[in-house]
């Protein structure tokens, strides 16, 4: 538990440091360009690989900075989806904030390595990963996400303590779901593919700079 508050307690320092805020900055930047070659399957649902770049932010910089920037993600890519129509909704907000936190209590400080020579550091960096991106998939997107999406703005009148002995509602639900919600997870795979690549090379550049950095 000691650890577990202490990894909040240095996320939250090292906002302080400018090379967090200018990384970070960098790293929303890529996360947004990537955000726009989405592949929008409905309405409810778009593949889009935004977790690579959320993700070298969670092992760089902890729970704390990864949640505000996956906050600051979802109302950059509101505003440019412009879906008015809708509105901005406060409980998806924190399922977004929750992903980040997520990320960064999984990955944060957690030495991602993927290589021949390590391999039990690198079964143990792919098992993270996959622990990682496995919670914000399952709890974030199928469950949370899917839910608040249906009762804010498919069917109001339906609610998960209310709507069980309704078979025909829990049906609709179910068949919604199913059809577009389902479909924009099915990349978990080659989620974990692209970062078990992505995030060793991260890490192994980032102290690789700012250790040259240090010694000038």
């Amino acid at each position: 538990m000691k650890s577990f508050l202490l990894s909040f307690k240095d996320s939250a320092k090292s906002l302080s440091d400018i090379r967090t805020i200018t990384v970070t900055g960098m790293l929303l930047a890529f996360a947004v360009a990537i955000r726009s070659l989405g592949i929008q399957i409905t309405l409810d649902a778009r593949i889009v690989f935004t977790c690579i770049p959320i993700s070298i932010i969670a092992m760089l910089y902890g729970p704390v900075v990864c949640g505000l920037s996956t906050f600051a993600l979802d109302i950059i890519g509101f505003l440019i989806d412009n879906k008015s129509a809708r509105g901005y909704s406060i409980e998806l907000a924190l399922v977004v904030i929750l992903s980040g936190i997520f990320y960064g209590i999984i990955l944060y400080k957690a030495d991602i390595k993927c290589s021949k020579s390590n391999i039990k550091g690198s079964i143990i960096s792919i098992l993270k990963i996959m622990l990682a991106r496995g919670l914000v998939v399952v709890i974030c997107n199928m469950i949370l996400n899917s839910y608040f999406i249906y009762t804010l703005y498919i069917n109001k009148d339906f609610s998960i303590f209310t709507s069980y002995d309704n078979a025909d509602m829990m049906k609709q639900f179910i068949t919604w779901w199913v059809t577009s919600r389902l479909p924009k997870n099915v990349t978990y795979p080659i989620d974990i593919v692209l970062l078990s690549i992505v995030l060793p090379a991260a890490n192994t550049a980032y102290k690789s700079v700012f250790k040259q950095i240090k010694s000038i």
